[in-house]
């Protein structure tokens, strides 16, 4: 299997399992720019020097360009050739993409974005570069989302229809991710087309179609009743949200070009690092917010191997992301979550009202305001937090977190048989999930189901290797909500 040498967007190399090898130096890196686009993937030395090393004096400049080949033969290994007065790329080991892209709001990807090399001529280059490779039509990373304009029977049933499609296509774009255009602009993509008919209570019914824009073909259809509170209005732009996701997936079945919503708020260690894989690929706040998440879940559920060192690259992460996008409602949210894994409670409140100022009803500002408010003692707040949005799409992609963020809020409120529920729902959508079988564990044996909670604990000695029951009881493993309610005498039952 061949290297990747990715040269739209940042320069990144990767091997065949996907593992990030790209060079640490500039120059280096620069070198790949070079050689990847030159004619046979081959340049002579000297051509590379005078390109990276103008300015130095020629005995300096060789000596600097035999340390890069030094670094790229590291990455590339037999990758890289090299000949009589030539280096370059063995096309049979490296594969050179330059395909050209759009990033999650639209613009070109840039080539070799980021690529700082203070050099005038490898900046002569470089310039020249883009200016030859901007003019090329970058194909969409996924179908538009082909918006059409609501018809209806009255101005006050159009506009409701309008509000809807609007935010809902505005959310589903940021989570696929893609682009909203009118329908005159592409020849592809998901349509949405609406019908409002207005009511006596100055209501309406919306019907939703959703077609292949290039085909015709009717994915969906769905009528809703709709009336001006607010409430309504974001419930059902939810579900249209929900249907655009799930729509997209179905023209690009296994598509890299989506988000990994299916492991996105898995419990799985192998599935959260193949999903981290895949948001690589992606520049943009949003996946990197999420790579954060992916590692927040990571540390929590014991399946980092070093916490400290996975806790810094999310906060590296979710650092870059809020200074990409300060006011995005899902980079403001997991950056709450990092705060709130810190114990900084204060700084975690802030950060997520400002998400649910930002974005009112948005599902998961939510869930981060109310691990916010349990962290503050505010079991009440907490739990009304993460109920009042629990039909949002990103809720309803990963169910498991939502109903567990839920049964922390009900076991600190003393609603023990509302918490096993919530934790049992949790389980039926991931059978997996360590936290709901801990919970459920616990609670059953609180109320006497011994066998009931024999089987949780046989099961998390499956998914959790090194799970004993000693091991649950310590200080360190993660049930805290469990041992400040006195809740685990399981620990002591030998079961």
């Amino acid at each position: 299997m061949r290297l990747r040498l990715r040269l739209i967007g940042p320069v990144r190399l990767t091997g065949p399992e996907g593992n990030d090898r790209t060079p640490t130096g500039r120059k280096a890196c620069g070198m790949l720019a070079l050689l990847g686009t030159a004619p046979d993937l081959r340049m002579p030395r000297s051509q590379v020097q005078d390109r990276l090393w103008s300015q130095s004096p020629p005995a300096q400049g060789a000596a600097s360009l035999r340390q890069a080949i030094r670094e790229l033969r590291q990455a590339l290994g037999d990758g890289l050739l090299a000949g009589n007065g030539w280096i370059g790329l063995d096309p049979a080991a490296v594969a050179v993409d330059l395909r050209p892209m759009t990033g999650p709001t639209g613009q070109p990807v840039e080539f070799a974005e980021g690529l700082n090399i203070r050099d005038p001529e490898f900046e002569d280059w470089l310039r020249d570069m883009r200016l030859s490779l901007e003019d090329r039509v970058p194909e969409p990373n996924v179908p538009l989302l082909v918006l059409t304009e609501p018809k209806g029977d009255a101005p006050s049933a159009q506009l409701l229809a309008g509000c809807v499609l609007e935010e809902a296509s505005a959310r589903a774009a940021a989570l696929l991710p893609t682009r909203v255009v009118q329908a005159a602009d592409c020849l592809t993509g998901l349509r949405i087309e609406s019908l409002a008919v207005a009511r006596p209570d100055n209501c309406a019914l919306l019907l939703m179609v959703l077609r292949n824009h290039k085909t015709g073909a009717q994915l969906w259809a769905q009528h809703y009743s709709l009336s001006p509170l607010e409430a309504s209005l974001r419930r059902v732009s939810a579900c249209v949200t929900l249907t655009l996701i799930q729509a997209a997936r179905q023209l690009m079945p296994g598509s890299e070009a989506l988000y990994p919503h299916e492991d996105l708020f898995s419990f799985t260690r192998s599935r959260l690092l193949s999903a981290d894989h895949r948001l690589k690929r992606f520049d943009g706040p949003v996946p990197q917010a999420l790579r954060a998440f992916l590692r927040y879940t990571l540390i929590i559920e014991r399946q980092a191997p070093d916490a400290h060192e996975a806790f810094g690259e999310a906060e590296d992460l979710s650092r870059q992301a809020c200074a990409m996008a300060p006011g995005d409602p899902i980079v403001l949210s997991i950056a709450a979550l990092m705060k709130s894994w810190k114990g900084e409670v204060s700084a975690a409140l802030d950060l997520a009202r400002l998400a649910c100022r930002v974005a009112p009803g948005h599902d998961l500002a939510h869930l981060a305001l109310s691990q916010a408010l349990t962290d503050a003692g505010r079991d009440g707040d907490a739990f009304a937090a993460v109920a009042r949005v629990g039909f949002g799409p990103i809720a309803a992609l990963g169910q498991p977190s939502w109903r567990l963020r839920m049964a922390v809020a009900q076991i600190r409120l003393g609603r023990l048989a509302d918490a096993e529920e919530s934790a049992a729902i949790a389980l039926s959508h991931a059978p997996d999930c360590r936290p709901a079988l801990r919970i459920l564990a616990a609670l059953r044996f609180k109320r006497g189901d011994v066998a009931g909670a024999a089987a949780a604990i046989e099961t998390l000695r499956q998914v959790e290797p090194d799970f004993s029951l000693p091991l649950m009881a310590s200080p360190e493993y993660p049930v805290t909500t469990l041992r400040r309610a006195g809740l685990l005498d399981v620990t002591r039952s030998g079961l």
